[in-house]
């Protein structure tokens, strides 16, 4: 069964959160390394923003996570 985009972001999300919160690192200190905006870095994780591939890219090389892992089952 195909998932919709909105679960599919809400997912990807999911998995960035765990890694970061895994790692000790707060969203301020993710964000700062990222060159994100940090209260956009905030709308991410709530869910109010959905991020750009290039977005998920940077959070992702910070967190040293392949795109593959995130993207993994879906």
């Amino acid at each position: 069964m195909a998932k919709g985009i909105d679960t599919i972001y809400t997912e990807i999300v999911k998995r960035l959160v765990k890694e970061r919160k895994r790692q000790n690192i707060t969203q301020e200190e993710l964000a700062r390394i990222s060159s994100i905006d940090r209260t956009h870095m905030g709308s991410i994780e709530q869910g109010r923003r959905k991020p750009t591939l290039a977005t998920i890219y940077k959070i992702a090389k910070v967190l040293k996570m392949p795109l593959e892992h995130l993207f993994k089952g879906m």
